[in-house]
């Protein structure tokens, strides 16, 4: 991303937002607590030289499209900061788990392996059917080490356990027909997630086989369960639990649930959660389009909750073949409306796109209290 200097916009300072009433003072400590989280976000450093995951590619060929695979990594990552500190350690991808350990986790269960996923129960010597009536669960592993600044040793491995919904059926038959069809994995019309359940019970597995392992490093396991989105969603999928394990532990003491999630903006998912937040995004998305009607510009937008509250809001404005003057009409003009959907301490990303292409990029940074305008080439 290059930045046009010459054309750089930095919106004053919002004091106003900086500033806190009597009312915000009464905050419970809870609500603070929460607020800090936020606009502290830390994230790590690579070691360097960088290595390769060992299982490099892999992810790719397991995971069912880019969505999925950028939100488990970076998500991995970012949960990670809870146990191991960005301040002590270095972030390094996965240098244990190699392409056949995985592959031997995500076979069918049988007596003598170690596959994670289901056995085919009962066949009826129609392979489709068979995969629909034990669709596969576990779809990959994926791996990272954290690396004592310094010491220089690995003293923390962080694993996420990614979960169909759908299971994505691809089989053939003893003919060589290849058949395909889509089948969710947990059909049954009832409060319980027996995905987040099935890969509980694997993970249990799964860190005694590390333990037992002679080349893993005895080190504490952060360990988190992913489940993907469709493949054609355009939503990621969501962490749904974690837990930690101690160094030389070799068994899962409790969980602790996650509860974040992503909602599209326009949707109604989004109206029924948090009606006044939609309400403002709303509006601003009409202004915008009434005051640049000859763009004909379309936003769009994502917003993250965690715990149940607001904690991100990223917003796609298309306006097809705008042109310099147009694009820094347009930033001035949504810079000074962002004011009615700046959140204390949620941040606001605003990308201008130009068919297919970012042109313009505006920031709401809730630490610093500013808004960063610019267009980008």
């Amino acid at each position: 991303m290059v930045i046009r200097k010459s054309a750089l916009l930095l919106i004053s300072p919002l004091f106003f937002l900086a500033a806190c009433s009597d009312e915000e003072e009464s905050k419970n400590n809870n609500e603070k607590m929460y607020i800090s989280s936020i606009q502290k976000k830390e994230t790590f450093e690579i070691q360097q030289p960088a290595k390769m995951n060992v299982a490099r590619g892999l992810i790719v060929s397991n995971m069912n499209n880019t969505i999925n695979i950028n939100e488990i990594e970076k998500g991995l990552m970012n949960l990670s900061v809870n146990y191991f500190s960005p301040n002590s350690f270095y972030m390094q991808e996965g240098q244990y788990l190699d392409k056949n350990m995985i592959n031997q986790w995500l076979a069918r269960k049988t007596e003598e392996g170690l596959g994670l996923n289901p056995p085919i129960k009962n066949s009826t010597g129609n392979v489709l059917e068979d995969e629909k009536q034990n669709p596969l669960f576990l779809s990959h592993i994926l791996e990272q080490n954290y690396i004592n600044k310094k010491s220089g040793k690995i003293e923390g491995m962080s694993l996420a356990i990614s979960l169909n919904e759908y299971y994505d059926i691809r089989v053939s038959d003893d003919k060589g027909l290849i058949y395909t069809d889509q089948v969710k994995v947990d059909n049954t019309d009832d409060d319980v997630n027996d995905v987040k359940n099935y890969g509980k019970k694997i993970a249990e597995t799964i860190v005694k086989n590390i333990r037992n392992h002679e080349a893993m490093p005895n080190v504490p396991i952060y360990l988190t369960l992913y489940q993907e989105s469709n493949k054609n969603d355009i939503l990621p999928g969501i962490f749904l639990a974690e837990t930690f394990i101690g160094e030389s532990k070799d068994r899962i003491d409790k969980w602790t649930e996650i509860d974040k999630k992503d909602y599209t903006f326009p949707s109604d998912a989004l109206y029924s959660l948090d009606q006044d937040t939609y309400n403002k995004l709303l509006s601003f998305k009409e202004e915008i389009q009434k005051n640049f009607k000859h763009l004909n510009p379309k936003a769009f937008g994502k917003l993250r909750y965690e715990d149940g509250k607001l904690a991100d809001i990223k917003i796609e404005v298309h306006a097809p073949l705008i042109n310099d003057t147009e694009l820094i009409a347009l930033l001035q003009f949504i810079s000074t409306k962002l004011n009615a959907i700046l959140f204390d301490y949620v941040p606001v990303t605003i990308r201008i796109i130009d068919q297919k292409q970012d042109v313009g990029i505006i920031l709401w940074d809730p630490a610093e209290k500013q808004i960063f305008a610019t267009p980008i080439e």
